[in-house]
């Protein structure tokens, strides 16, 4: 991809993490719901795995763009969460505050301080952040993920403000590099830009 005739496309795209993490107690779980099949360490948290390395990521990020002088903000994708977004709809404060596990809510400080942090090196013109939220992110190949996918389908399809219909990953990658090349897509992609974006 390039972003003209003379000079190559340069983004970077950030889709670490992990949805249990060793002190949730159900990281073995992640053989089912991560693409690569892979169990968390002890080492293994949602501040290490998501939040450390974004900001390592956003910082060399912004070098970069000081250093190149570039005329334009530099595109940032994060993989963040549907869930992140609670605060701002109907019921996801209730949800998170009374109904959501203790490892979930860990898992979504972790998103919410690189969103923030995001949104600090967009107010100083270094970077375009372009940050996904989506629910569950499946695969029909893998049938394991598809009892929860279903179950979240029916959620937002009943009309559950705090439950966003999942996407695949093929929809989320093509959205991803379709969001690179345009320069008005920043900030918060939930599934509806995800979908409009795939069109």
């Amino acid at each position: 991809m390039s972003g003209s005739d003379d000079a190559p496309f340069a983004a970077v795209v950030h889709c670490v993490g992990l949805l249990f993490d060793d002190s949730s107690g159900l990281g073995n779980l992640n053989r089912l719901v991560s693409g690569s099949g892979s169990v968390p360490d002890t080492q293994s948290t949602y501040d290490d795995i998501t939040r450390q390395t974004a900001f390592n990521a956003i910082e060399a990020a912004e070098e970069y763009a000081n250093d190149q002088n570039l005329d334009q903000p530099f595109p940032f994708i994060f993989t963040s969460a549907a869930e992140a977004g609670w605060p701002d709809v109907k019921g996801g404060p209730f949800v998170e505050k009374t109904l959501a596990p203790e490892w979930l809510r860990r898992y979504l400080v972790a998103k919410r301080a690189v969103e923030g942090r995001l949104g600090e090196s967009q107010s100083s013109k270094k970077l375009r952040p372009i940050i996904f939220r989506p629910s569950l992110i499946y695969s029909i190949d893998r049938i394991a993920s598809l009892p929860p996918v279903a179950a979240f389908v029916v959620g937002n399809k009943i009309g559950l403000p705090f439950v966003d219909r999942p996407v695949t990953v093929q929809s989320l990658a093509n959205a991803a590099v379709r969001a690179l090349g345009k320069d008005d897509v920043v900030g918060v992609q939930r599934y509806l830009q995800i979908d409009a974006l795939n069109e």
